[in-house]
């Protein structure tokens, strides 16, 4: 049975689906976007894409063009969440999604320990939480910073607070990091600091406790059917530029796979890249 917090959006349902596909296990999913609780308004779910529901809501005339692309935006988030649960479970896992913020250490400490005593263990989690803000540090507002940042810090030791209270410890703990910690990224420095400091948090959590943690520095992933990823498309201007690669998504999610059976487990940080398998 695996956790994966962040991991129904984004580009970690890619590694659910490869868990699933290769386990069968238990998948419980844990993010921030509520699910829709009844049916959608038929012209809202006739809407398949991000132009289309901002067309909607603007014709509606109700809110200012800031509320309609947040509420564009989060329908559009439910709708890849609810496709991640049925992804995942076609292809044969036992699937369940929990609506949290990971930064609220009490409710995240609650969730771990009722997975716990409901199985009696918890034998891996993968945190992959964060968000994305990009701007040049001269114009960064100091808030973003501090959401960017918390987001990532604040999470993962709330997720390691959580652990530490349960009877007995994972087998595996996975934190997403990212090459901007790494290499740096232009526009990313608050994101870059995070994930600099996620490796320094798993770091130690390996060391005292001997649970088998890796920070994995994802490059770039290559957007995925019904999966975005996190790449903006100036971003991936950028990194095309460099001449970095874009990672494929199923690759990707093997590769982690392989890193878990296989790797050293002294190490505690790796770097993946398009070329660098």
């Amino acid at each position: 049975m695996v956790v994966l917090i962040g991991g129904a959006r984004g580009i970690t349902p890619w590694f659910a689906r490869a868990l699933a596909s290769a386990t069968g296990c238990r998948i419980e999913l844990v993010g921030r976007t509520p699910l829709p609780t009844g049916p959608q308004d038929p012209e809202l779910a006739a809407a398949t894409d991000r132009a289309a529901l901002v067309g909607v809501l603007a014709r509606r005339g109700s809110s200012s063009p800031a509320e309609i692309s947040r509420t564009a935006q989060a329908i559009l988030a439910a709708r890849e969440v609810t496709a991640t649960i049925a992804e995942l479970t076609e292809l044969g896992g036992e699937v369940r999604y929990h609506a949290l913020d990971v930064r609220d250490t009490a409710a995240t400490s609650s969730l771990l320990a009722g997975i716990h005593a409901e199985y009696g263990r918890l034998d891996g989690v993968v945190y992959a939480a964060g968000i994305i803000e990009d701007k040049l540090i001269a114009e960064k507002d100091p808030a973003s910073f501090t959401r960017v940042f918390d987001t990532k810090v604040d999470g993962a030791r709330g997720l390691l607070a959580g652990l530490d209270a349960l009877p007995t410890a994972p087998r595996f703990l996975v934190f997403f990091g990212s090459i901007a910690a790494a290499y740096g990224n232009r526009g990313q420095a608050d994101y870059a600091a995070a994930n600099d400091a996620l490796d320094a948090i798993g770091t130690r959590y390996a060391a005292r406790t001997g649970v088998r943690c890796v920070t994995v520095h994802w490059g770039p992933w290559a957007p995925g059917v019904g999966h975005g990823g996190m790449v903006t498309a100036e971003l991936s201007r950028e990194y095309a530029r460099r001449g970095i690669g874009l990672i494929d998504p199923e690759e990707g999610a093997l590769a982690l796979l392989r890193e878990l059976a296989w790797a050293d487990p002294s190490v505690t940080s790796v770097v993946y890249t398009a070329s660098g398998w």
